[in-house]
């Protein structure tokens, strides 16, 4: 990460939770410094982040972003 923050480049990393399939759009994001928020989210949750970058690319610019279901806070295992 350092070499990359270092570089120059724009660029956005992601930080993914385990993924589950449901039918549903719901997330938090936390930044780099953050303490992450939940251990499972949805594939279309992660699918609207991307999207949403490809759309505006100043979205998460130089940063790493961290996306989960909020919800599934303190679960000691994935959530399907």
């Amino acid at each position: 990460r350092k070499l990359l923050e270092k570089s120059g480049l724009d660029y956005t990393t992601l930080r993914l939770p385990w993924l589950n399939d449901r039918d549903e759009v719901k997330y938090v994001i936390t930044h780099k410094n953050d303490q992450y928020n939940g251990v499972s989210g949805s594939r279309q949750s992660i699918a609207d982040v991307v999207l949403k970058i490809v759309a505006d690319p100043t979205v998460g610019s130089k940063d790493s972003l961290g996306i989960a279901d909020p919800a599934t806070q303190g679960e000691d295992r994935p959530v399907y």
